[in-house]
């Protein structure tokens, strides 16, 4: 065989096997891409099966889990909890009953500005402001039990105690004195007579600087909160001036006094005290009420004095709301019938009202009108 012949063999040989060997491998390329596109398929399929492969029971199932309040928000969940479960719990926490606390909502929205935010209903915003001043909490107990931002709470405690105030023209009692038909034995004698008027101490917080003007007589920081109830019937801080009717000096008073032993009146003096003290009683069970009420009139408060100057008077027309309300306040209950927490016996005199002897003569004309009919019914 000529040499040509055989270069030539076996050029083509070579030839021959290498184009084999592309196809081999251009053949294991396609299987491993094939292999690639299955495994993706296969996960795929997979997901799609875990996603939707639930049957219906099993969906049903899922969701009775869940019960209608745990899909609401935890604010929400919170105010249910505290207003909605029963009249107990909101007297309890908001001291007032759930019918009272919706119609204090209504008339806050109406009369006194408050309106709900996208995050924040009115019920909430005023429920917040209960639970400060009820138990006296501080921002950071209140932000942790409605789940709330301290700002968001300090902004809405503000806005209810300015819409409170602004209620001054509807819950502000007005004053109607005593009819002459008037039958109660308490105030038989007393007819005419508008309210019965006293003081009370409230602590307040003032710069060291102010101390001095707020100090009283046992030492303590504090306001002389003047109330007047029903009747103008007056204890002995005050004159016996036009207008006014005290009691007498020196004498025994308070109804807890008549019960240690002391007997009956022996004098006029006496039975115009004791009848005095049985209808004047209702002021210090009405400050009594308040503070049992009110958490934060019965200890100092980290508010400005002007804050709490609008704390105090939110509290009195509250008061008046609840009244009006609920006519049978299970808190009442709590407070003695001669109690004299509210009210404090030993403060200032008030001597810019001096005493005349037309007023004191006619106090005694009354005492003696009083001992006489009493003896005669003996």
């Amino acid at each position: 065989m000529p040499l040509r012949s055989v270069v030539y063999l076996t050029c083509v040989l070579v030839e021959v096997k290498m184009r084999h060997h592309r196809q081999i491998l251009a053949l294991l390329s396609v299987q491993q891409v094939l292999v690639e596109i299955t495994v993706a398929l296969t996960i795929i399929v997979q997901v799609i099966n875990y996603i939707k492969g639930r049957t219906l029971s099993e969906r049903r199932v899922s969701r009775r889990r869940y019960h209608l309040n745990s899909r609401l928000p935890p604010q929400i969940r919170n105010l249910h909890r505290l207003v909605l479960g029963s009249d107990e719990t909101c007297l309890r926490n908001l001291r007032m009953d759930r019918n009272a606390f919706g119609r204090l909502c209504c008339l806050l929205e109406q009369s006194g500005g408050i309106k709900a935010t996208k995050n924040i209903s009115v019920a909430e915003q005023v429920d917040m402001f209960l639970s400060i001043i009820s138990h006296h909490k501080k921002n950071c107990v209140v932000k942790h039990d409605f789940i709330r931002s301290g700002r968001t709470v300090s902004k809405h405690f503000h806005s209810v105690l300015l819409a409170v105030c602004k209620l001054h023209t509807v819950l502000l009692a007005k004053p109607c004195p005593i009819i002459d038909e008037c039958e109660d034995p308490r105030w038989e004698w007393f007819k005419g007579c508008l309210g019965a008027l006293d003081g009370t101490f409230v602590e307040v917080r003032v710069p060291d600087h102010e101390k001095g003007r707020y100090r009283i007589r046992k030492g303590q920081v504090a306001v002389n909160v003047l109330g007047v109830c029903n009747y103008y019937l007056c204890d002995n801080g005050y004159a016996n001036a036009e207008g006014f009717l005290t009691r007498y000096r020196g004498v025994h008073y308070h109804l807890r006094e008549w019960d240690r032993g002391a007997g009956g009146p022996q004098n006029k003096e006496e039975l115009f005290n004791l009848k005095h003290s049985s209808a004047r009683n209702v002021i210090e069970r009405t400050f009594g009420l308040l503070k049992v009420h009110w958490g934060i009139l019965r200890s100092q408060s980290f508010y400005p004095i002007d804050v709490q100057s609008k704390i105090i008077i939110a509290c009195y027309l509250l008061h008046n709301f609840i009244r009006n309300e609920m006519p049978d306040d299970p808190l009442e209950l709590e407070i003695p019938d001669d109690n004299e927490l509210g009210g404090d016996t030993d403060a200032d005199y008030v001597d810019t009202i001096e005493s005349n002897s037309a007023s004191s003569a006619w106090r005694d004309a009354l005492a003696t009108s009083m001992y006489n009919d009493w003896l005669g019914r003996r």
